[in-house]
């Protein structure tokens, strides 16, 4: 069966050297990238990769964002340079990286608006890669529209990954998150938040044709949707300092077919029932294969491994598994 990893990281060296510069790229999440190397040795990342026949990668960068790397007068600097790297090794490899998404100087909204079109619009890049928060703030805020409104004209998809780091405390009174909760259990809280709030503030209405791609399945949504369903079928009942009696009228369409359209990676650890709970949810067509590589062990092959096994495990059709190991990725990506 032929692969195509749609949710997967690597620096190219020219931002790579600069990450390694920084403070904010050699802490935290920063640090741990700086001990894989598979995710910036190209020869290390092929010889991990020879292990798997008829596969191949969609590549972006890894965690932390660029603006957890550097201030608002270089981050422009840093995604032209990881850009034009992805967009050089998807040209120099095609059949080990099948094509890159990009990444956008989100500090600096209206250059990220320009990054956008250079490689959406102008260039070749597969979509975008945008976190659930951008130094602490909302992707659904105002000041981000532009970038939502570019993937959406340029037809090509944005791509969510979870960004909550050690300072999001557990409990309200702490200041940091103990235990590394704010990974395991954090991050697919914020990326179910994130959701929420494309769907509540109109982004989703606003752009029907937009197509967002989850990290990890879609996180909570799939497991909670009958709370999601009966929950938020009284929004506004337990907030009594704003008024939401209009949000679902906005919606255009029941609250869990919002939810549907998004896309969910099969990035789950191996895990087979949360692979059978977002299929479920999502439909075969809104599921692409992924595996978080280099991550988890063997520098992703055991991610890439495990993932495949559970595909080849699941009741479905040959048609249904082809479609979520490579067919849906050719057309999300806009593939050759």
């Amino acid at each position: 069966m032929r692969h195509i990893d749609a949710f997967c990281h690597f620096f190219p060296q020219q931002i790579f050297r600069l990450m390694s510069e920084t403070a904010g790229g050699t802490t935290d999440v920063g640090k741990r990238m700086q001990n894989v190397p598979t995710i910036h040795d190209l020869d290390a990342r092929f010889r991990m990769m020879d292990e798997f026949e008829d596969y191949a990668q969609v590549i972006s960068l890894g965690l932390p964002p660029l603006e957890g790397m550097t201030g608002p007068e270089r981050t422009p600097e840093f995604a032209r340079a990881a850009n034009d790297g992805l967009a050089e090794l998807c040209a120099k490899y095609p059949d080990r990286f099948a094509g890159y998404v990009g990444a956008l100087p989100m500090n600096v909204p209206d250059a990220a608006a320009k990054e956008a079109e250079r490689i959406l619009l102008r260039g070749n890049a597969n979509g975008l890669q945008l976190h659930t928060n951008v130094n602490g703030s909302c992707v659904d805020e105002p000041r981000f529209l532009p970038i939502f409104e570019i993937a959406a004209k340029s037809g090509k998809p944005i791509l969510l990954h979870p960004a909550r780091k050690p300072d999001f405390p557990d409990f309200a009174a702490e200041k940091s998150s103990k235990y590394e909760i704010w990974t395991i259990f954090g991050w697919p809280y914020e990326t179910s938040a994130t959701m929420a709030r494309l769907v509540f503030s109109g982004v989703m209405t606003r752009f029907p044709s937009l197509k967002i791609l989850t990290h990890h399945l879609g996180a909570m949504i799939p497991f909670f949707d009958a709370r999601i369903d009966t929950g938020w079928a009284t929004l506004g009942s337990r907030t009594s300092g704003e008024d939401y009696s209009h949000v679902l009228p906005s919606l255009a369409k029941p609250l869990l077919e919002c939810f549907r359209a998004f896309y969910g990676d099969t990035a789950l650890c191996g895990s087979r029932a949360g692979t059978v709970c977002g299929i479920e949810f999502f439909g075969v067509d809104h599921v692409l294969y992924a595996s978080d590589a280099p991550f988890g062990p063997e520098g992703g092959a055991g991610y890439i491994r495990s993932a495949m096994k559970v595909m080849a495990s699941l009741d479905l059709s040959d048609a249904d598994k082809e479609k979520i190991c490579y067919r849906n990725a050719t057309s999300f990506f806009g593939l050759a």
